[in-house]
């Protein structure tokens, strides 16, 4: 073929019926219903990103309404017909373009308007299709405003913009307006293997969804890409070869730096950043394409990778198998670096620095604290203090400054000071019931009901003791409820992982009923921790492991009288969460934090 017979493949492969346009049905299924109904408007506005279609379905439009040789029923154009061939040699008298943008003056909508009263020559319709609208100025606008709203019957008018906003509200109100999407990878990718095939021009799937990628929802700009894919890689189009040749950074580069950020690896890192910028790679659109690369990582993790529907079956398969390092919070914040760089970046004297110092961020990630996590353990903390019965609300202040005097130690009562009158004691025990209780939490609860027999008085009334509710026929015996229970304990310990586990160890069986074992706690907190799906869980599997109380589910009651007013040692408390959370040892360490209003022992 001659060079100056050469078309640009965007230009050769342009669609010439409705049917042929990609990704745009809606558009081209309305304006087939008016034409078969005879129902069309006398203006019409086509809006848009670039390269979507909107000049083409405007040209074949024009062509369908002045198109000589359909058959009945038939709407598309015939492109054989004298109107057809006309307008494709740019000849036809009825069919006009006009670019606003450099006919956008007064003088040339006036002269526009003088035209539209001449009758169309040979046709049914005069068609004038005025591109990029917008760039009309005000006094243009309101010199097509009449002619537009009351135009002769055989004028249409065709507007096509990727700015409608820019348009006067005027203008707008007279127009049926059509909004052209941007077109999907997927189907970008369909249409450059048919001109693949047409064109004899071999090409992998990863190849076309470059290609694709890099029209970023434009065919036009896609079929360009593509001319000089060809161009650079000739006949046989290779990813590898893809990616050097268009200077793209290569996807394995940003699964490659995901892997450090996983391994917390930041000298790999650091000489990944020194490849980057020796290979040319524009920082800018590594961030872009580093961005685009996470969040395709925090869709496999959240949604799966049927829903990654711009990347090829190979990714998908390298997406899947990354996504496991990686949960949706961590993937959030490694999105918040690269935004916070990206914002920094036109201002900043050193990219380089920049990139460099977003990338180790990346890495250390797990290093920072998550004050969110932090307070909520804090808070956590100061709910179970405040529900333990016989304590003062526990709250968390700073350390006051050195040189705040301490406050001065309580006054111990003389002793000849008035006596305090005798407690009731049918609700606070005494000193020996005391004892009793402690040895009730200690061995279980015949102990306690054993003391209480003898030591009852006239002024006390003894709780009655728990009986085990009486076993269903199907049961087994079980002679020795809490020493089972006590076996579980000690296994659930061992599941320190798991939150919340420590809250179980002062907890007591106390009977069953029916299949179901009841165990008595001290609060509603720590029942609706225990009632939690990663806790119920765990200890239903440590359960498994008594044969005793394997057959049984479980069931949570509050019962805190059942439980001795022990001082918690609010300290150990404290380091163990420290122990469990790094990032909480180091908010209270940054922050000089203490228990305050810690009841003394």
């Amino acid at each position: 073929m001659a060079e100056s017979q050469y078309l640009v493949t965007a230009r050769k492969y342009r669609p010439q019926i409705f049917g042929d346009l990609v990704a745009q049905s809606h558009v081209a299924q309305t304006l087939v219903n008016a034409l078969k109904m005879g129902r069309l408007a006398h203006a019409y506005l086509f809006t848009g990103p670039r390269g979507v279609g909107k000049t083409t379905a405007a040209r074949i439009l024009a062509k369908a309404i002045n198109c000589t040789d359909k058959s009945d029923g038939e709407v598309e154009p015939c492109l054989n017909c004298a109107s057809c061939k006309d307008f494709e040699t740019q000849r036809s008298l009825n069919i006009f373009e006009v670019d606003a943008a450099s006919n956008n003056r007064v003088e040339d909508i006036r002269e526009l308007r003088e035209n539209v009263r001449i009758p169309p020559q040979g046709g049914s319709r005069k068609v004038y299709i005025i591109d990029e609208v917008h760039m009309l100025t005000t006094a243009a606008f309101n010199a097509l405003l009449k002619t537009l709203e009351e135009p002769p019957p055989h004028v249409l008018f065709i507007f096509a913009t990727t700015e409608p906003h820019k348009v006067l509200p005027t203008i707008l109100s007279r127009c049926q307006r059509f909004d052209f999407r941007r077109i999907p990878t997927k189907d970008i990718v369909d249409h450059l293997s048919k001109i693949c095939k047409s064109e004899e021009v071999t090409a992998d799937e990863d190849a076309l969804h470059l290609i694709a990628n890099k029209g970023d929802g434009a065919l036009r700009d896609a079929l360009s890409v593509f001319d000089q894919a060809v161009a650079l890689c000739g006949s046989d189009l290779k990813y590898s070869a893809l990616a050097s040749a268009l200077r793209v950074v290569d996807a394995e580069l940003y699964f490659e730096s995901t892997r450090y950020i996983a391994q917390r690896a930041a000298g790999p890192m650091l000489s990944l950043a020194e490849r980057i910028m020796s290979d040319g790679h524009d920082v800018r659109e590594f961030l872009d394409g580093l961005a685009e690369h996470v969040r395709n990582l925090l869709i496999t993790v959240t949604l799966g990778t049927d829903a990654l529907i711009d990347v090829s079956k190979r990714l998908r398969e390298w997406y899947a198998e990354a996504a496991k390092e990686f949960t949706e919070t961590v993937l959030l914040r490694i999105l918040m670096v690269i935004d916070e760089t990206q914002n920094r970046l036109p201002t900043s004297t050193s990219p380089r620095l920049a990139i460099e110092l977003a990338l180790i961020k990346m890495v250390r990630l797990g290093d920072s604290i998550d004050l969110s996590e932090a307070l909520a353990q804090i808070r956590r903390l100061e709910r179970v203090v405040q529900q333990t019965p016989g304590q003062r609300p526990v709250t968390v202040a700073t350390i006051p400054p050195p040189t705040q005097a301490p406050p001065p130690p309580r006054p111990t009562p003389p002793s000849s000071a008035k006596p305090i009158p005798p407690r009731d004691t049918s609700s606070t025990p005494s000193k020996p019931q005391a004892k009793a209780t402690q040895s009730h939490a200690l061995g279980g609860i015949s102990a306690l009901d054993s003391h209480k027999r003898k030591k009852n008085t006239p002024e006390q009334t003894p709780n009655p003791p728990v009986r085990t509710q009486q076993a269903q026929p199907d049961q087994r015996p079980r002679p020795d409820l809490q020493k089972a229970w006590l076996q579980v304990l000690a296994i659930l310990a061992k599941h320190s992982h798991v939150q919340g586990v420590q809250t179980m160890m002062h907890s007591r069986a106390i009977d069953t009923y029916g299949n179901t074992l009841r165990v008595a706690v001290s609060s509603d907190i720590i029942r609706d921790v225990a009632r939690k799906a990663d806790m119920l869980k765990t200890i239903k599997k440590s359960m498994q492991t008594v044969p005793s109380l394997s057959d049984l589910e479980i069931d949570f009651v509050v019962k805190p009288e059942l439980f001795p007013s022990i001082k918690p040692d609010w300290d150990a408390e404290i380091e163990k969460l420290k122990t469990q959370s790094p990032g909480l040892r180091l908010l209270t360490e940054a922050f000089d934090l203490r228990l305050a209003n810690n009841p003394t022992p």
